[in-house]
Parts: C-alpha cells; sequence; structure tokens
C-alpha cells in the first residue's frame, strides 16, 4: 500500500515539474533572438550596400552608417561630416560577375566654407558577405554634379567646376568637366584619354562595328549601342 502511495506521488511530481518545464520554455526567448528563428545556416542576414562601406579620403578611413559619418579633421580638432550625395550606381568594376556600386562623397568640415566631392567605388563579394570600398578620387570644391554613370565599365561623372582664370569672381560654378574612373589593380583611379578611347575601341569592334581612330568614331552599330557607350549619333557613326 505504501508502494502504491510513493508511486502515485512520484508521478504526480514528475507531472508537476513537465508542466513548470514546458511553460518556461515556450514563455522564454529562443536563440536570443525573443522568439524569432535564427536566418538560414545559422547567419544572420547581410546587407551588401555601400551606405555602410569604409572608404580611404586623403589619409583618413571613414566608415559610413547609413551613408554618413561624423569624425574629427587629421588636421585640428574640428568636427567633420562624410556623406553620399545623391543616389549610387552599379557596375561590376573588378570584372568579377558581380553588381557593384560607385558613389560621390561629400566632406565638409566645422569653420570651413568649403564642400569637397570625391568619388569611389565599393566592391561586393556575395560568397564572403563582404562590401569594401576603395580610395575615393577628389573631384572639388563646391562643385555642381549633373551626371553620374557608367559606361564601359568606367565611372562616368559630368559636372560644372568654378573658372581658374580672369578676374570675375562667379557666383556658382559654370565650367563644364567631364572625367571616367576605373579600378585599376585595387586602386581606384580617373581613366586617361588614351586608355579610355582603347577601351572605346575594344568595345566598338568587339560588338561588330568598325573603329576610326583619326575621328575617334564608330561605325556599323545601332544607335541604342551608341546611347550606351556614351557617344553620339551622327548619321551612320557614334562619335566620341
Amino acid at each position: 500500500m505504501n508502494k502504491k502511495i510513493l508511486l502515485i506521488a512520484l508521478l504526480v511530481l514528475i507531472a508537476v515539474a513537465a508542466f513548470f518545464l514546458f511553460n518556461k520554455s515556450k514563455n522564454s526567448p529562443q536563440n536570443g533572438n525573443n522568439g524569432q528563428p535564427e536566418a538560414n545556416n545559422g547567419q544572420s542576414a547581410v546587407n551588401l550596400t555601400p551606405l555602410t562601406a569604409k572608404y580611404w579620403i586623403e589619409t583618413q578611413l571613414i566608415s559610413l552608417e547609413n551613408g554618413k559619418a561624423e569624425t574629427v579633421a587629421p588636421y585640428g580638432a574640428e568636427k567633420q561630416i562624410t556623406e553620399i550625395a545623391g543616389e549610387p550606381v552599379s557596375g561590376d568594376f573588378n570584372s568579377d560577375g558581380q553588381a557593384d556600386y560607385a558613389v560621390i562623397l561629400k566632406q565638409q568640415t566645422a569653420n570651413d566654407i568649403g564642400v569637397y566631392y570625391y568619388v569611389a567605388v565599393a566592391l561586393v563579394d556575395q560568397s564572403k558577405k563582404m562590401i569594401v570600398g576603395s580610395n575615393a578620387v577628389a573631384l572639388g570644391d563646391r562643385i555642381d554634379i549633373k551626371n553620374f554613370t557608367v559606361v564601359n565599365d568606367a565611372v562616368k561623372v559630368d559636372y560644372l567646376d568654378w573658372k581658374t582664370t580672369g578676374d570675375d569672381v562667379e557666383k556658382t560654378p559654370t565650367v563644364p568637366v567631364s572625367k571616367s574612373f576605373i579600378l585599376d589593380g585595387v586602386m581606384f583611379k580617373e581613366l586617361t584619354n588614351k586608355r579610355a578611347n582603347a577601351q572605346i575601341e575594344a568595345a566598338c569592334t568587339d560588338n561588330g562595328g568598325v573603329w576610326n581612330k583619326a575621328a575617334l568614331e564608330c561605325k556599323g552599330l545601332a544607335k541604342e549601342w551608341c546611347a550606351k557607350a556614351g557617344g553620339k549619333f551622327s548619321g551612320t557613326a557614334c562619335k566620341f
């Protein structure tokens, strides 16, 4: 009889313990994520965006958060703000088959009227879940960006700059400037006219066109190709 009473008491204790353990497990956070399941394969989702990349600007490595960073100027103790100007553009700048980004960066230091503009790229590596910013190339101070695009895997920036000759003081920049930039190895730099022409010639002939080196024009291709390549279609030729 005593054995039967002990057995019943043991079963009751087990049932009560199981009830409390079940409710504790149900109400406690799972995997440290407040009850939310972990991402696939135990890895959290990574948003590879140029708004959170790091870029070398002059002598500083600037780490952006949501497209902006507040740091201290390298020469002095003034606050310095760096941010992305406008919208990034995409292209494959290191020929690895993945879409990378090009950005315009602007930087301003407290007590300085200058607003300095730079161009850079951010390279994406999906397999490593990484995005790596390049060195930034200076464009100018308080310039007016007019067009920002990718042409033949090169980053092209059209903008208005300030006159450097004459005695007249301009209120706004008026000199049109067009520059292209490429990733050369690990360095992002301006594309020289000689190299730019070689790239255009290759693009022309690779697509079945006929290149005229003296006139810098491509014949035999459609207007759509010409516009995409950054040329101007005139008659039967795409001129650069």
